[in-house]
């Protein structure tokens, strides 16, 4: 048979003749089909032997060609280099369809594992095969439809690990509240949402009275549970459109928009107070209570949130030097600084 002629020119000593009938009869191209029927096609075949680490396909180059893995095994790759293959291409499997369909380059590279026999098909001879034998073009479009699938996969693991990296990146590892790269680019956009709808927002920051006393008492362990301890106080007391996030070191930050001076003052003072009556629960059974102070700044339309921020700060300053366990508020109004 002309298959079995055209196997005889593979050049890898680990193929036998005998063999491609039944891998072609076995492979999702091929299934169903009559390969006698396809005799002459495969007559214009070409067979193609690649080692461990060569190329076959890359998005440098456009490809003409579908390729049948005979033996070995190919690895898709976002680069030249096997690295993490997104898939593996064992035997019966194929590889250039999508390229020779669209006349675009590949979009991955397509990389030997090891040494690979491969029947190459060029664009010519597969259009005729699916001419001659319909049921090939239904094979083929199951082919496309599986890829298509497998890259979706790809995709959307690209996707969630793009969410992982963000979140890991956006968020502080000891308090689980945003972290100081998040505060700078979400508050900003906040604000100017806030200016587009005509609301108003107001900032709190607020810090851990006697934070060093807590620390050289209890140890820092117990001071990084105290933070914990805070951070889930203020998650659970603020609004859900309540921004949120670690400044640096004890001080914690809170942006509300929609929110008067009065409302903030009000949220601010119940955020104390639940501090205040929620003493921290030591591992060894004892318990402490801490207290925290504030300052709140509202924020006049137009104004920088480096403006905001320096107001709400020079509060908190304040409620410090006033005996601690406190918020004060800063009567802030553009170009004018802290008045409060």
């Amino acid at each position: 048979r002309t298959i079995n002629r055209r196997a005889r020119a593979m050049k890898s000593s680990d193929f036998h003749a005998e063999q491609l009938p039944a891998i072609l009869r076995g492979a999702p191209l091929f299934q169903g089909v009559d390969l006698a029927l396809l005799d002459d096609e495969l007559r214009d075949t070409r067979p193609l032997c690649i080692e461990a680490g060569q190329v076959l396909l890359d998005p440098k180059h456009v490809n003409a060609d579908i390729f049948i893995v005979l033996t070995g095994e190919l690895l898709v790759c976002l680069e030249p280099r096997i690295v993490n293959p997104l898939v593996r291409l064992r035997v019966g499997d194929c590889v250039g369809e999508l390229s020779i369909i669209d006349a675009n380059p590949p979009s991955a590279y397509v990389v030997a594992a090891i040494q690979t026999n491969l029947l190459a098909i060029s664009k010519a001879v597969l259009w005729r095969m699916l001419a001659r034998q319909p049921l090939m073009a239904l094979n083929l479009l199951h082919v496309l439809t599986a890829r298509i699938r497998e890259n979706n996969v790809v995709l959307l693991g690209s996707l969630e690990l793009q969410r992982e990296y963000r979140n890991k990146a956006e968020t502080d590892a000891l308090t689980g509240l945003h972290n100081r790269v998040w505060f700078e680019e979400i508050f900003p956009k906040q604000l100017e949402l806030c200016e587009r709808t005509g609301q108003h927002a107001c900032l709190l920051m607020i810090d851990i009275d006697h934070f060093k006393r807590v620390n050289d008492q209890y140890g820092h362990v117990v001071g990084d549970d105290a933070l914990r301890h805070v951070a889930m106080l203020l998650r659970r007391n603020l609004r859900s459109t309540d921004l949120c996030a670690r400044y640096g070191g004890e001080e914690l930050i809170v942006l509300m928009p929609g929110a008067e001076l009065s409302q903030a003052g009000l949220t601010a003072e119940r955020l104390r107070e639940a501090i205040a009556n929620t003493p921290l629960q030591l591992a060894d059974g004892r318990q402490f209570a801490l207290q925290v102070s504030g300052g709140i700044a509202q924020w006049p339309p137009g104004t920088s949130l480096e403006d905001l921020v320096r107001a709400a700060d020079q509060a908190l300053y304040r409620a410090k030097n006033s005996g601690r366990n406190q918020i004060a508020v800063s009567l802030f109004t553009r170009g004018l600084g802290s008045l409060g």
